[in-house]
């Protein structure tokens, strides 16, 4: 037997096989990060990586095995969550922003989020569409879409209310109206930027307006700010609102024309109802954009919700329930459609829909 050189070459579909194993190896490895991460930060880890220290000082704070702890601190390096000053270890400028006291979202509250979503996505694939999410897995989603209040967010919703002269009637001691305040975060925003405003969220379920309450009494605020566990289509005050928001992306379809009805009645003629254009389809090209914008609607619509509609769509919903338009604003939070309730007879109104 005599041996010969050949070159041996993968065939054309051994290699397709090969680009799909290297990117689930790519999926698997970003899910093991979040894992890991999630398991530092239950061990109380990044606190003591938020300064610098010796890897002697972080085994006398852990416990742990200094063989132990370059493991997983190599890991954390090459993820770019800690990095190396010499022999001292400590968390990147990115994530101990994302760690402070100050971050607009706590890191506990997005890995909560990133843990919770896998579970959704599988269920909204083999479960029937329409199920509700778990009151403890709403109070994560709430968290982390509501965020909270600091000095960057009131930078970014005092230059909201400078671009909407809606909100000036808040100056003057307005009250304002949120629908679906989740955890109360723009609702509290406002609250401090209108120190003479009065503010009612209605949130439907009771572990999110429990949250929200107490972050009310954290920035002392009860005298003026209200949140009350109420299902939104039983409200029943007339002409008490001169502003309204409504967090419209969180509400099942079956419901949207009735809760435009409740708003309408609730808000004084004249008064201004509010509805962002949250999530927007992502520029061509945007690969990863583009994935989790497809994640997204998957969920949102296994749940009924309407996803992604655009303010031009958000204002025919709003015509439809009796709104007059205003216009379509661009804010610093993206597109807002903008409604009030008519002062005239409804037959006498001209509907003006005007974009900027």
């Amino acid at each position: 037997m005599t041996s010969g050189s050949h070159e041996t070459r993968p065939t054309p579909r051994h290699q397709l096989m090969s680009q799909a194993k290297t990117l689930l190896d790519t999926w698997s490895r970003g899910a093991e990060a979040l894992a890991l991460l999630k398991a530092v930060q239950q061990a109380g880890w990044l606190p003591l990586l938020a300064e610098p220290r010796s890897l002697q000082a972080l085994q006398t704070s852990t416990g742990s095995s200094l063989a132990h702890l370059e493991s997983v601190l190599l890991v954390l390096t090459a993820h770019g969550v800690v990095e190396w000053e010499g022999d001292l270890v400590g968390l990147s400028p990115s994530f101990e922003a994302l760690c402070a006291d100050d971050a607009t979202v706590g890191i506990a509250d997005l890995l909560d989020y990133a843990q919770m979503l896998p579970r959704y996505i599988q269920e909204a694939v083999q479960m029937p569409p329409g199920i509700p999410m778990s009151e403890t897995d709403a109070l994560i989603q709430a968290k982390v879409f509501g965020g909270h209040v600091t000095p960057a967010t009131q930078i970014a919703f005092r230059l909201l209310a400078d671009a909407l002269p809606e909100y000036a009637v808040l100056e003057a001691g307005g009250r304002g109206l949120d629908v679906g305040c989740g955890v109360a975060g723009a609702l509290l925003n406002m609250a401090l930027i209108f120190p003479k405003s009065h503010q009612v969220g209605l949130e439907l379920l009771p572990s999110i307006a429990d949250e929200a309450r107490r972050r009310v009494r954290a920035l002392g605020v009860e005298t003026r700010v209200e949140i009350r566990c109420q299902d939104v289509q039983t409200l029943d005050e007339e002409r008490a609102y001169d502003t309204a928001f409504w967090a419209q992306p969180f509400f099942p379809e079956a419901i949207r024309a009735g809760v435009l009805q409740v708003i309408l009645r609730a808000l004084r003629p004249g008064g201004t109802l509010l509805m962002q254009e949250l999530f927007v389809p992502p520029m061509d090209g945007d690969m990863a954009a583009m994935r989790g914008f497809a994640l997204s609607q998957l969920l949102f619509r296994h749940r009924g919700m309407v996803f992604a509609p655009t303010a031009e769509e958000l204002v025919q919903e709003g015509l439809a329930a009796g709104f007059e338009s205003v216009r379509v604003a661009q804010t610093p939070f993206g597109r807002l459609a903008i409604l009030r309730r008519p002062e005239l007879p409804e037959g006498r109104l001209k509907n003006t829909l005007s974009a900027e």
